[in-house]
């Protein structure tokens, strides 16, 4: 699928052997050959990256809510650095995350971790794309072909950003990065890291993330105009400036004046309650308790169940939840939180908890006779005289009803029926049994 996605870019000025470059998009930074990509020459701070490559997204993300998952991207005939580059995305995403927290004490990128031997660090993703190097060069139509094959490689989730660090040489290696997001949710930042050399990678991650969420509205009062709108013009520090030097992402800002893109008190779009954010002043525990055979899944990554779990969410989080049935089980009831057996929809608060109950898709009802008279079910299947037996749906109530032949009566039930009413409803909670005795009048 071919998406629409509005992309951002970011104005660089780097100073190389003593000179400058500027322009009105993009980061600019100065030409990369091949050996500019060695670890010594990205500007980053590598940690080491202790996973392991993979071709889907993990599941489920060691922290609950919408994440921001990272992927390594590569040409066709591209040799694969990601040993390389998993470091550098682990340190800018550490980097992002101390930076952000000491911008805003309430909130952090929600990244998508993963846990291995060493710890729970970036769930990386590698991506090798169809079209060559040569193909990807030019920058006209490499955004949306390189958002076209992460989204057809299976990661296409609306609730999800992606942090792209698209490997392959580049014939504009002025522009450094670009972000946007489609109406979906759908939203892909990418990091040209061959053209990043002299620029923090951190921080074009960090700015083209902010892109994907909305930053920075038209209304802003800052907000540039002509070509650079989507970017402020009030003060070169912050972040969502159109151009950058090459100092590091710890001499940036986030919407210092708080009145344009990040925690203000306008009417438009405010960054500061993407979903995509960890709220670290309002996080709820939600329980789910699975009984039966099955799982309990949200939509919103983070959460997947097959016993008694606790997820931690941002308080007020909305989640539908997906009850799926092992082979051979089905969903009796939702309790707690949702009930009923139908979608489960609820918002994350104070003591929430969430049961599904489930069962074998269904049980035997044996029935027998004894006298003369005739046993059926309401529901097709029984029909004895004097023994049968069928299959109904679990937890489904069946209606039985004696009818005696002429000059008897029903003298009992016995089993899982009892009484001398003609009718009996067995609840069929487990495989059961039941026996109608006739005697004549």
């Amino acid at each position: 699928m071919t998406r629409a996605l509005a992309a951002c870019a970011l104005a660089a000025v780097v100073s190389v052997a003593g000179a400058s470059t500027r322009a009105p998009s993009g980061f600019h930074v100065r030409d990369v050959t091949a050996a500019d990509i060695a670890p010594g020459a990205v500007v980053a701070a590598p940690a080491a990256w202790c996973g392991t490559a993979a071709q889907a997204d993990r599941v489920p993300n060691v922290v609950a809510g919408n994440p921001i998952h990272w992927v390594y991207v590569l040409p066709s005939d591209g040799p694969d650095n990601l040993a390389v580059f998993a470091e550098v995305m682990q340190g800018d995403a550490d980097q992002i995350d101390a930076w952000w927290r000491a911008q805003d004490a309430t909130r952090v990128p929600r990244n998508d971790l993963a846990s291995f031997p060493c710890g729970a660090q970036l769930d990386i993703t590698t991506v090798r794309m169809t079209r060559t190097g040569a193909q990807l060069a030019a920058l006209t139509g490499r955004f949306n072909a390189i958002s076209d094959a992460v989204d057809s490689s299976g990661l296409s989730s609306a609730f999800t950003k992606y942090a792209v660090y698209y490997d392959g040489p580049t014939d504009d290696a002025n522009v450094c990065g670009q972000g946007g997001s489609d109406s979906s949710g759908f939203g892909v930042a990418i990091v040209y890291v061959r053209s990043c050399v002299g620029v923090s990678t951190a921080a074009v991650a960090a700015h083209e993330f902010l892109h994907t969420v909305g930053a920075v509205p038209r209304a802003a009062p800052n907000d540039c105009a002509g070509v650079s709108s989507g970017h402020t013009c009030d003060d070169e520090n912050d972040l969502m400036y159109p151009s950058v030097g090459g100092e590091p992402l710890a001499s940036k800002l986030l919407d210092p004046g708080r009145d344009d893109y990040y925690g203000h008190s306008g009417g438009w779009a405010d960054a500061q309650d993407s979903p995509w954010l960890v709220r670290l002043d309002a996080q709820t525990p939600l329980a789910v308790n699975v009984s039966g055979s099955g799982s309990v899944s949200s939509y919103v990554p983070g959460l997947l169940c097959s016993t008694a779990c606790t997820t931690t969410w941002n308080t007020g989080q909305q989640l539908g939840l997906v009850a799926t049935a092992a082979p051979g089980s089905r969903l009796v009831r939702w309790g707690g939180a949702c009930s009923g057996a139908g979608a489960c929809e609820l918002a994350v608060g104070a003591g929430s908890s969430v049961t599904a109950v489930f069962a074998p898709a269904s049980f035997r009802l044996t029935v027998a006779v004894t006298g003369r008279g005739l046993v059926r079910s309401a529901r097709a299947g029984i029909n004895c005289r004097p023994r049968c037996s069928a299959a109904f749906p679990s937890f489904t109530p069946v209606r039985l009803n004696a009818t005696p032949a002429k000059g008897w009566k029903l003298r009992a039930w016995s089993g899982a029926c009892k009484g001398s009413r003609r009718t009996c409803t067995v609840p069929m909670s487990a495989a059961a049994s039941a026996r109608a005795t006739f005697v004549r009048q």
